[in-house]
């Protein structure tokens, strides 16, 4: 396991993002989606530090079983007449583009999902299922090749994390773990792409601009997929190799350079860990918190249950003053062959 603390950088505020309100439309997103997307639990899990109090957020149980569904209904709810005309094309390996789908569909809108042909199987059948045209392609690459090729030809392309109506979807993640435990003081996300990383780091910058308390965050990726930290180092998105990981989810092969940005001036730290490291991880929360879990979900939580947390947050605390740290868990469309395998092992 390693660790990348990020610098500083300058560009969001041509962005827009500076100020007291640059999570105004994180906060815009929590209204449209109110009603449609669930509030997911907040629940306790033993950390094995008496000074980290750990809590999981699971949007493992989100509706279409990850996070990525509130991204693209905000992204749906601001599509003009053009694009709903148009219908969406997107390029996943299963959560954002069943959550696209399942978004769509609710808005009437046609959506085209271009899948590698390696993704999960449940994962190709639950697109499918939402009602939406999948295309598969021979790996990622090619996948989003035929993805432009769609976009080119007239669809709308939702992007699943470069984009400020996706990731400020993401975001109200952290608004909601604002409400349920106020006393948060850290918060790792999982990272592939960099939009739930972004939105949630765009929450908490905004609750601490208008005087609410400082709060961390940091992002975990495979190490063999780490492509924020390259991101960061670079001061650009950087495209990688990510084939050397199977923790399908987090292996987009660059960050997105909007989460790039967000996450150089609000994100306290990236961490990355070996696969052997989450799929250890996905086991726990299988068999001790008895979760339907992709490995993706388990990467947060297994940065914690390692020890990864910075010692400079661990100065002072104990069982009477624990760091109060809420770990993403996303998501819960699990391979139903490689969970049988867990369970029974």
């Amino acid at each position: 396991m390693s660790q990348r603390t990020t610098s500083p950088a300058t560009d969001l505020e041509a962005m827009g993002l500076t100020g007291t309100d640059l999570d105004l439309g994180v906060r815009a997103a929590a209204a449209r989606l109110a009603g449609t997307i669930e509030t997911t639990p907040l629940v306790p899990f033993d950390s094995g530090d008496v000074r980290v109090e750990l809590r999981l957020k699971l949007e493992c149980e989100q509706v279409t079983g990850a996070f990525k569904a509130r991204g693209a209904l905000n992204q749906i709810a601001l599509l003009d007449d053009a694009a709903r005309a148009a219908g969406v094309v997107t390029c996943s390996s299963g959560n954002h583009g069943r959550a696209l789908a399942w978004a769509a569909k609710r808005a009437g809108i046609k959506a085209t999902i271009v899948m590698p042909a390696d993704a999960y199987p449940n994962k190709i059948e639950a697109v499918r299922a939402e009602g939406a045209e999948v295309v598969l392609a021979e790996g990622r690459v090619a996948a989003e090749a035929v993805r432009a090729e769609l976009a080119a030809a007239g669809a709308h392309y939702v992007p699943p994390y470069d984009a400020l109506g996706t990731l400020e979807g993401q975001g109200t993640v952290a608004l909601e773990v604002l409400e349920q435990w106020p006393e948060c003081e850290l918060l790792v996300s999982p990272v592939g792409g960099g939009g739930l990383l972004a939105g949630c780091a765009l929450a908490f910058a905004g609750d601490a601009a208008r005087g609410g308390p400082k709060r961390w965050v940091i992002g975990v990726e495979p190490a063999a997929a780490a492509t924020m930290a390259a991101a960061l180092d670079a001061g650009h998105p950087v495209q990688l190799d990510t084939t050397g990981s199977v923790i399908q989810g987090l292996t987009s092969p660059n960050a997105g350079e909007l989460p790039r940005a967000i996450a150089q001036e609000h994100v306290t730290a990236m961490a990355d860990l070996t696969d052997e490291e989450i799929l250890a991880a996905q086991k726990r929360l299988v068999r001790e918190a008895g979760l339907t879990v992709e490995p993706a979900g388990a990467a947060a939580v297994g940065f914690v249950l390692l020890a990864g947390i910075p010692a400079e947050l661990l100065e002072g605390r104990d069982g009477e003053n624990p760091l109060r740290v809420v770990a993403i868990v996303s998501g819960g469309n699990a391979d139903p062959v490689q969970l049988a395998s867990i369970r029974e092992g």
